[in-house]
């Protein structure tokens, strides 16, 4: 099966990518992740952390404008759906790049299912959407190798389909649209510690990080961007961004440690 690997990098995420691509091969051979895709606005000249398996496709924001978005950053995140068009490969793991690793990621190659990614289900809140977050999802065919997939999900946002206005609920809709059933992963596989305090995300915070496989700085404020250190209650999850940077593997005691009133 041909494996690709899919990370946006916007220029003010390359150190980003820099810590966690070190972190996902201090834990997962690098013959999972297949070749390696970054979407960038221009390619960087000097990239240590590229093989002859690294391949570069150009980011351009300015095909999503007027498409739904509560912030304007969230345009870029759009053009990551390009994937699904790709047709020279059997499965594609998509991964936002303000992540660090500290697992394996062994079962995400290994399941079966055509779609699968971490979200949760509220029918009361999403009129029975299932919504995965858009920071790590792998999909096979079906969903990929679609060459009018982005032709589709246009057509969706202009019509008012996205139960809101972000790339995982194109996603959504593009999966609902086209009748493939998406899976749910554990959470321990996408923990949004930037949302860690929210009441309803709190609960799983608590019960996943024992195990945690990957941690994502969800959010706009990002702990590599910001000198002098915000202050606030992102603080207390600088330590574990600041540990990875220097190449430190997270250990279960350091997300265990991390303190949740």
């Amino acid at each position: 099966m041909k494996t690709a690997t899919w990370f946006q990098v916007s220029p003010h995420f390359m150190p980003a990518f820099r810590v966690f691509w070190r972190s996902l091969l201090q834990y997962n051979s690098r013959d999972c992740f297949g070749d390696v895709i970054l979407q960038v606005e221009s390619f960087p000249d000097d990239l240590p952390e590229a093989d002859e398996r690294f391949h570069f496709v150009p980011l351009v924001v300015d095909r999503y404008r007027g498409w739904p978005a509560f912030e304007p950053r969230i345009l870029a995140c759009y053009a990551k759906l390009e994937l699904l068009e790709c047709c020279d490969y059997d499965q594609i793991l998509v991964l936002d790049s303000d992540m660090v690793c500290t697992g394996s990621l062994a079962e995400l190659f290994e399941r079966p299912e055509p779609f699968i990614g971490v979200g949760v289900e509220s029918a009361t809140e999403t009129e029975g959407h299932r919504r995965h977050n858009g920071g790590l999802w792998r999909a096979r065919r079906p969903v990929i190798g679609n060459p009018n997939a982005i032709q589709q999900i246009e057509s969706f946002a202009h019509a008012g389909k996205f139960y809101d206005q972000c790339d995982q609920s194109a996603m959504v809709t593009y999966l609902e649209e086209n009748g493939i059933e998406s899976f749910l992963l554990p959470p321990r596989y996408n923990l949004q510690i930037g949302f860690a305090e929210y009441a309803e995300t709190r609960s799983i915070y608590l019960a996943e990080r024992h195990d945690c496989r990957i941690l994502h700085f969800t959010g706009p404020a990002k702990p590599w961007l910001h000198e002098p250190p915000s202050m606030g209650w992102r603080e207390r999850f600088r330590h574990l961004w600041e540990k990875a940077e220097r190449g430190d593997k997270l250990t279960p005691a350091d997300i265990m440690a991390v303190g949740i009133e």
